[in-house]
């Protein structure tokens, strides 16, 4: 399998993956907007609640760095701007799931 079918996979694959984990979320996000800090602690305390959150986190923002880069690669005609443009997507979509789980995880503690 090619680089470019195989990227093309794991986007598919992690939108798939996402639908019924955003679904979860829809459910479950009338009732957080609701709850006080302490209840919304208790909501991060549940394992699986931190655990659907983290693989929300991770797979939106997999597929959003492959969509991207895809973006990137057919309208950026400039190497070096590509280069930049697809550095800063890696970088905004590994830190903000990082910073989004660590701070589930602690504030869960």
């Amino acid at each position: 399998m090619n680089h470019a079918v195989s990227k093309w996979l794991i986007q598919r694959i992690a939108a798939v993956l996402l639908m019924p984990l955003l679904l979860w979320f829809l459910l479950n996000f009338d009732n957080l907007m609701y709850l006080n800090y302490s209840q919304a602690v208790m909501f991060l305390k549940n394992k699986i609640n931190l655990l659907i959150l983290s693989l929300i986190f991770l797979l939106a923002f997999l597929h959003l760095k492959i969509g991207m880069g895809e973006i990137f690669e057919d309208y950026l005609h400039n190497t070096k701007i590509k280069k930049l443009a697809n550095f800063l997507i890696l970088l905004i979509s590994i830190i903000i799931p990082v910073a989004a789980i660590s701070a589930m995880v602690i504030v869960g503690l």
